[in-house]
């Protein structure tokens, strides 16, 4: 992928098993507690499951943006990913066990490696530049791993 625009990518350890961490994951409605970047959802139908269709209301200071979301792959406890369309981007989580947990992995892939126009004018204009931005997402990706980790080991404790 030479010119590509890398993966973002980031893990945590959650000290629960994979079906406990899949247990608070799945419910994606909690993603306006978890995220920063997320404000409001509304998902079609409303239990997860593979196609179901999110419409995200997304903010950052002052600036609100709608998208639109497929959910492509739901294998409970071992991943779940949607596809955002405008950005043309991948979101995925990886639950691995390990040793006395779960090694949890967000992440995400724009398609072809390559940021779509959209993404490109929105970032340029509202979000204070697009390279800026993936590294707000980034730490983003960090706060939403430990929220959903507190959230899970409040869960099973």
């Amino acid at each position: 992928m030479s010119g590509g625009v890398p993966p973002l990518e980031t893990s945590t350890f959650v000290a629960a098993p994979p079906e406990k961490v899949w247990d608070v994951l799945k419910d994606q409605r909690r993603m306006r507690r978890w995220s920063p970047e997320t404000w409001a959802q509304l998902f079609y139908p409303r239990r997860l499951s593979h196609n179901q269709v999110s419409l995200n209301l997304n903010k950052r200071k002052g600036f609100v943006w709608p998208t639109v979301s497929r959910y492509v792959d739901v294998v409970r406890p071992q991943r779940l990913a949607f596809h955002v369309y405008g950005p043309a981007a991948r979101w995925s989580y990886r639950l691995d066990p390990e040793a006395g947990g779960t090694r949890l992995t967000l992440r995400r892939d724009l398609a072809g490696g390559r940021r779509s126009l959209l993404s490109r004018v929105v970032a340029t204009l509202a979000l204070g530049g697009i390279e800026s931005h993936d590294d707000e997402l980034l730490d983003g990706m960090d706060r939403t791993l430990a929220a959903i980790s507190a959230e899970v080991e409040a869960y099973v404790a």
